[in-house]
């Protein structure tokens, strides 16, 4: 396909599905190859490409790699309460059919593992730059912890067609409160790359043709004072939730910009957490 484009001029583009450990001896080896020169003989390039080839090499190629069924159960961590843990031992959850037997088999998996990283631990979108996951390494039991690209995850997930995606961006503040006891800013925000709110958003269009903002923020486990950095940094640029700029608006946690109807009875500002986990777990549904 690489050298079919080199020829033509063509713009085919390909996806190569693969598994087993020869994927990182043997394909991605040899893709680089491929992309580094057109002939090649006893494992040395004949010659290099020539500007018009080069041209029409690929400049990037990205590997995606599916979480596999043992990834999955490593990253499940079991967690019962000293009051869930009373009641099996109670004498009545006893026996065949008792309360002990039939939560082991039913519910045990589904209630002690909730939260873990691999079935989407929404607390843990509070750094969206900082998800893990444990991942085996090619040909070998041992696992290592990997970050997961949330961003580009939840692209994915509503189909989103990425027009652009910004910088990310890191601003600190000072606070006061206001004859109310309101809390206000006290001056504006102030770029300081060791600041700790942190934003980076991604627009583009979504299957249906919406025009859509993803606002991804670094949470510091105050509400109060996330939220109103997010509403002033909001405003700087230049965004509202009532203009037509955007016809969906995604956030990472509780907020408070204010919210429009869409004629469709859905609501313009949606929490990333909610739609992610619905796009991955639940069937059926549009956004």
């Amino acid at each position: 396909m690489v050298n079919l484009n080199r020829e033509d001029g063509g713009r085919r583009k390909f996806i190569l599905v693969e598994m087993a450990d020869y994927f990182d001896t043997v394909l991605i080896p040899r893709l680089k190859k491929v992309a580094f020169s057109p002939e090649w003989k006893d494992g040395r390039p004949k010659r290099r490409a020539t500007p018009e080839e080069a041209d029409r090499s690929p400049r990037i190629m990205k590997v995606v790699r599916l979480e596999s069924y043992e990834d999955a159960l490593n990253n499940l961590e079991t967690r019962r309460t000293s009051s869930q843990q009373s009641l099996l031992d109670d004498v009545e959850a006893q026996g065949e059919d008792g309360l002990k037997e039939q939560y082991l088999l039913r519910y045990m998996l589904e209630v002690e593992t909730r939260g873990s990283q691999s079935l989407l631990n929404v607390q843990a979108f509070q750094d969206p730059t900082a998800y893990r996951l444990k991942v085996k390494r090619p040909g070998s039991d041992e696992s290592r912890e990997v970050n997961v690209d949330l961003l580009e995850t939840f692209n994915w997930l509503i189909g989103l067609t990425v027009q652009h995606i910004a910088a990310p961006r890191t601003f600190s503040a000072a606070f006061e409160r206001d004859s109310e006891k309101r809390l206000r800013l006290k001056g504006r925000l102030r770029l300081d790359a060791e600041g700790p709110w942190w934003f980076r958003t991604v627009s583009g269009v979504t299957p249906d043709g919406r025009k859509t903002l993803v606002v991804w923020r670094k949470l510091t486990g105050d509400p109060e004072q996330d939220n109103l950095v997010l509403d002033e940094w909001f405003g700087r640029q230049g965004y509202s939730s009532k203009d037509s700029e955007f016809d969906l608006i995604h956030v990472n946690g509780g907020n408070n910009l204010e919210n429009l109807k869409a004629p469709d009875d859905t609501w313009k500002v949606r929490l990333i957490e909610e739609n992610f986990h619905r796009l991955m777990f639940e069937s059926g549904g549009g956004l």
